[in-house]
């Protein structure tokens, strides 16, 4: 990502050389469930890399519209609170989009929003 040289005050004069890691596998493994592990393993950190959790609390009444603003990688997790007619809602939104996201939230009655990193998922 180029912190560590940015933090010793050098920068990036040209690329020598781009990669990438590939997961490859064969049709006769000898560890099938090693395999699939490791695959989820790595799923998991990409999936984190590029979600967020958003956590807010909005009123029953826009909560419909909310879901369409962010419905998230399946559905909304969605609790009832102490306060009559409020939910607390927690979605997976995709970090390129959040700031718009907030937004939308904001404008429809969602309050308390709030973001959290996520280190690590499963599908």
């Amino acid at each position: 990502s180029g912190d560590t040289m940015r933090a010793a005050g050098l920068h990036a004069i040209d690329t020598i050389l781009n990669t990438e890691s590939v997961l490859i596998t064969n049709c006769h493994q000898r560890f099938p469930k090693l395999v699939e592990t490791i695959k989820q393993r790595v799923e998991g950190v990409l999936m984190a890399r590029r979600y967020v959790l958003c956590q807010y609390n909005i009123k029953r009444e826009s909560l419909e519209r909310a879901c369409v603003v962010a419905s998230g990688r399946q559905a909304p997790t969605v609790t009832s609170l102490e306060a009559e007619d409020w939910v607390a809602v927690s979605v997976m939104i995709e970090k390129k989009e959040l700031a718009n996201k907030m937004d939308q939230l904001k404008e429809i009655g969602a309050i308390d929003i709030l973001v959290l990193q996520i280190a690590n998922a499963r599908t």
